[in-house]
C-alpha cells in the first residue's frame, strides 16, 4: 500500500509539473501573440497544447496561423477550435475565410451565416457569402491562360514583380540580407528587400541581385514602380529613413519613398509628400507619363482597411490624394495596384466577389478615375492569395503572385492566354424606327491586315464574327437605298474572359434622293460665316458619312431666317454654305462631290416670313444647314 501511495504521489507531481510547464508555454505564447510575434507564439502554443488542452491557446494558435498565412495549419487549428464555447464572431469569420481558401465553399457559407447572425450589418461578410455562390461562374474560363512558376522561386517568398529594363524587380525575403536586424518577428523570416532579375534569351531569369544603392535597408522594402525613363523609383518601406518612426499607437507604418539612379546606384531617398507616422502609404504604381500615382493607404476618409488612392503631379509636386471610389474600394483591404496602359487598373482585394483569399480585379480607367471592379477569374485567380499582377505590353501575358502551390510562400508566375478569341455580336437597325433590318451586307475589315469577311443579316437584323485578339477592325453595314455606316471595333487591351463578347449596333439611315437632312447644331456668329468649334462636331459626322459612302454626291445648303434684307441673307447663306464645304474639303472630301448653295430666307420651314412676329426659337428653326443626296450621285448607288 505504501508503494502505491508513493507511485500516486509521483504521478500527481508529474502531472502538476507538466501542467505548470504547459501553463508557462501558454503565458509565453500570449506574450509573443500580444507583441505580434506570431511565429514565436505558434511555437509556444504548440508545445503547450501537446501536453494539455487550453481553449484560449487553441484559438490563438489558429489565429496565429491565419495571420502568418499558413492556411493548411490554420484550417486544422480552426477546425479543432470551432467546437469551443470561446470561439467568437471574429474567429468564425476568419475560419470562414480559411475555408474559402481551401475551396470548401459550402462549409465557409455555414460559418459566414453563423457570423452574420451575430454581426448582421457586416457588408464585407455579406459579400463573402455571395462569393461562395459565384465560384462556378468565376471558374468558367479556367483554361484561358497557361500559368507557369518562374525559375527564380527557390523556397522563399517572392512577390509583386514589375517590369524594369531587361528584367523584373520584385520583393523577396530571401536570406541575402545586410543590416543589424534581419528577422521579422511576425513571420520569423528575414525582412523584405527589392531584387532585380534579368530575363535571359531562353525565357528563364538570371540569379537575382539586390538593387544597388540606398533602397534596401535594415527593415522591410516592398512593392515598387519606376518612371518610364528608368531613372526614378517609388518604393514601399517601413517608416524609417535615418531612424525608425512610430505612430502614437506605437506602430511602425509603411511609407512611400523616391530614389534616383545616379552613378550606377539608387541614391537621394526622399519621402512622398503625403506620408504620415499615423497611417500607412505604399504599393505605388505610375501612369506612363509619371504624373499620376495610384497607391494604397489606410489614411482617414477611406471605406475601411486599406484603400487605393490617386494623386496627380502638377508643377513638380503631388496634389492632395483622392479616394479611387466605391467601385474599387470596400470595407476590407485593397492592395497591390498596377496601372496598365493608362486604361486599366489591376489590384487585389478580399472585399469583392472572389474565390477566396486575395483575388485580382481590374477596373477601366476614364479620366484617371477607375470604374466598377471586375474579377479577372480563374486561372489568374485561385482559392488562395493572388496579387501583384504586372501586365506585359501585349495585354495578354505578364506576371502575377500567388501562394496557390504552397500556402507558406508566395511565388511569382508568368501567364499567357491560350488562344482567346472574341465574338462580335451585333444588330443592324433602321435609324428612325430602330426596327431590325434584313438584307444588310455587314463587312468586317481587319485594319491591320486588310482581310475582310462578309455576312448578310436575316429578318432579325443580327450578325456575328469571330475576332482575333489585339486587333482593330472596321465593321460596315450596307443596304440599297440606305447610307452605309462604318463603326470601329477593337479587341486591343481586352484580356479577361468577361470581355470575350463585343456587341455592336449599326444604325442605317434611309437614303432618299433630294430629301434635305438637317445638320444639327450648326451655328454661326452674327454676320459671320466661319465654322465655329461647336459646329465642327456636326460637320465631322457628315465627313464620316461621306467617307463611309464614297460614291454619293451632295448639295450642302445654308438657310437664314427672314430678318434682314433678302439679298443680304442670300449672300450670307451662300458664304456659310461655301465655308462648310471648305471644311469638308479640308477633312478629305473631294470638292467635286459637293455643291454649296445659299438659299437665304427663300425656303422657310414655318410662318416666320417678313413682318410676322415670331419667337427666337421659331426663327432658329429657319437658321439651318442641310445636305441632300443629289441626282448626280443616284446612278452610282
Amino acid at each position: 500500500m505504501k508503494y502505491n501511495n508513493i507511485k500516486l504521489a509521483l504521478f500527481v507531481s508529474t502531472v502538476v509539473m507538466l501542467y505548470s510547464c504547459a501553463s508557462y508555454q501558454v503565458r509565453q505564447g500570449n506574450r509573443f501573440y500580444d507583441l505580434l510575434a506570431y511565429n514565436q507564439a505558434i511555437n509556444k502554443y504548440e508545445k503547450a497544447l501537446g501536453k494539455k488542452s487550453f481553449p484560449d491557446a487553441q484559438i490563438k494558435l489558429a489565429e496565429s496561423y491565419y495571420k502568418t498565412n499558413n492556411m493548411d495549419k490554420a484550417f486544422e487549428a480552426f477546425t479543432k477550435a470551432s467546437t469551443l464555447s470561446q470561439f467568437n464572431a471574429e474567429n468564425k469569420l476568419h475560419y470562414a475565410q480559411v475555408l474559402m481558401q481551401k475551396a470548401k465553399y459550402a462549409d465557409a457559407r455555414t460559418w459566414l451565416e453563423r457570423y452574420l447572425s451575430e454581426k448582421p450589418n457586416d457588408a464585407a461578410a455579406k459579400q463573402l457569402l455571395l462569393s461562395c455562390d459565384k465560384t462556378g461562374e468565376l471558374n468558367k474560363y479556367a483554361d484561358a491562360y497557361t500559368i507557369s512558376k518562374l525559375n527564380l522561386n527557390t523556397g522563399e517568398s517572392n512577390f509583386s514583380p514589375v517590369q524594369y529594363k531587361d528584367g523584373i524587380v520584385f520583393v523577396s525575403d530571401r536570406s541575402e540580407k545586410t543590416g543589424l536586424k534581419n528577422t521579422y518577428q511576425w513571420t520569423g523570416k528575414p525582412f523584405l528587400d527589392l531584387f532585380f532579375a534579368k530575363l535571359e534569351k531562353n525565357g528563364s531569369f538570371a540569379t537575382p541581385e539586390k538593387l544597388a544603392g540606398e533602397v534596401n535597408g535594415s527593415f522591410h522594402e516592398g512593392p515598387a514602380t519606376f518612371t518610364a525613363d528608368g531613372n526614378s523609383i517609388y518604393f514601399t518601406r517601413n517608416n524609417y529613413l535615418k531612424k525608425v518612426e512610430k505612430s502614437n499607437d506605437d506602430v511602425v507604418n509603411l511609407k512611400i519613398f523616391q530614389a534616383s539612379w545616379k552613378e550606377g546606384a539608387w541614391k537621394d531617398i526622399k519621402p512622398f509628400e503625403f506620408n504620415s507616422d499615423e497611417y500607412s502609404c505604399g504599393h505605388p504604381t505610375l501612369s506612363k507619363d509619371g504624373n499620376t500615382m495610384y497607391f494604397v493607404s489606410d489614411m482617414p476618409g477611406g471605406f475601411g482597411g486599406s484603400d487605393i488612392w490617386i494623386t496627380k503631379k502638377e508643377n513638380g509636386s503631388w496634389k492632395q490624394p483622392i479616394n479611387a471610389g466605391s467601385g474599387v474600394n470596400t470595407t476590407l483591404d485593397e492592395m497591390f495596384p498596377f496601372v496598365y496602359n493608362d486604361s486599366t487598373l489591376y489590384f487585389s482585394s478580399k472585399g469583392h466577389t472572389n474565390l477566396g483569399g486575395l483575388d485580382i480585379f481590374k477596373s477601366t480607367i476614364t479620366n484617371a478615375v477607375p470604374a466598377m471592379a471586375i474579377n479577372v477569374q480563374a486561372p489568374l485567380n485561385s482559392p488562395y492569395d493572388d496579387f501583384g499582377l504586372a501586365m506585359n505590353a501585349d495585354g495578354f501575358s505578364g506576371y502575377l503572385t500567388s501562394n496557390r502551390a504552397n500556402s507558406l510562400e508566395d511565388n511569382i508566375y508568368s501567364f499567357d492566354s491560350n488562344n482567346i478569341y472574341f465574338t462580335l455580336k451585333g444588330i443592324c437597325v433602321d435609324k428612325q424606327s430602330q426596327a431590325p433590318l434584313a438584307g444588310v451586307t455587314v463587312k468586317l475589315k481587319n485594319k491591320d491586315t486588310g482581310a475582310e469577311e462578309t455576312v448578310t443579316t436575316g429578318p432579325d437584323g443580327k450578325f456575328s464574327f469571330q475576332l482575333s485578339r489585339n486587333t482593330d477592325y472596321d465593321v460596315s453595314g450596307q443596304k440599297d437605298n440606305y447610307f452605309t455606316n462604318v463603326e470601329p471595333v477593337s479587341t486591343k487591351g481586352k484580356t479577361a474572359s468577361e470581355d470575350m463578347f463585343v456587341t455592336l449596333k449599326i444604325e442605317l439611315e434611309q437614303m432618299i434622293i433630294n430629301k434635305p437632312i438637317v445638320l444639327e447644331n450648326i451655328y454661326y456668329d452674327l454676320d459671320k460665316w466661319n465654322i465655329r468649334g461647336d459646329a465642327a462636331a456636326s460637320l465631322d459626322k457628315l465627313v464620316k458619312t461621306l467617307k463611309d459612302n464614297p460614291t454619293i454626291k451632295i448639295e450642302l445648303s445654308s438657310h437664314t431666317d427672314s430678318r434682314a434684307d433678302d439679298n443680304y441673307n442670300a449672300v450670307l447663306s451662300q458664304k456659310r454654305a461655301e465655308s462648310a464645304v471648305e471644311y469638308l474639303v479640308a477633312h478629305g472630301i473631294a470638292r467635286d462631290r459637293m455643291v454649296a448653295k445659299g438659299y437665304g430666307e427663300s425656303m422657310l420651314v414655318n410662318k416666320c416670313a417678313n413682318g410676322v412676329n415670331c419667337t427666337e426659337e421659331e426663327h432658329q428653326l429657319n437658321r439651318r444647314t442641310e445636305f441632300k443626296v443629289t441626282d448626280d450621285g443616284k446612278s452610282t448607288l
